[in-house]
């Protein structure tokens, strides 16, 4: 599981495992899973902490070590962490009505003239300059991510 994070990654999951290994027997309850998990800045729901202590206590474990925990982050919370493009496409699948991987771009310029920073519609504007709507007015949240992350 290891190969799946940087060196930096590593070294940051087994500072937060070691704080929560109180008996330094190199092993964590399964409860204190969602308390690492949040300690290393994932937000994951109630549902999503009861769906992973369940899978685990299904393995018949009611301490987790230093491996289970790796194995359980690779699992869950790999692809985000560290890409600030991949967050966005996350956020933006949210305001994806139709499920095929694009946003309304009225909708579009709503949401970032609204939320978040204030654009001028000058810069809204130039983002869309780029011709990446599509004739039914939708752009791919891919390619607007790809575009607002290259500049």
């Amino acid at each position: 599981m290891a190969e799946n994070f940087s060196k930096a990654q590593l070294d940051e999951f087994k500072e937060a495992f070691a704080l929560f290994d109180s008996r330094s027997v190199g092993c964590v309850p399964v409860e204190e899973i969602g308390t690492i998990i949040r300690s290393l800045g994932h937000n994951p729901s109630k549902t999503d902490i009861d769906r992973i202590e369940g899978e685990l206590r299904h393995e018949g474990k009611l301490e987790v070590d230093f491996g289970d925990f790796l194995g359980v982050l690779a699992k869950h919370f790999t692809g985000t962490e560290d890409n600030p493009a991949n967050e966005l496409k996350e956020a933006f699948k949210v305001f994806d009505k139709k499920g095929d991987g694009t946003i309304n771009v009225n909708e579009l310029v709503h949401i970032l003239s609204t939320l978040g920073e204030q654009l001028s519609e000058d810069e809204i504007e130039r983002m869309f300059s780029e011709g990446n709507v599509d004739p039914n007015g939708d752009i791919s949240y891919d390619s607007f991510v790809k575009l607002i992350t290259s500049e």
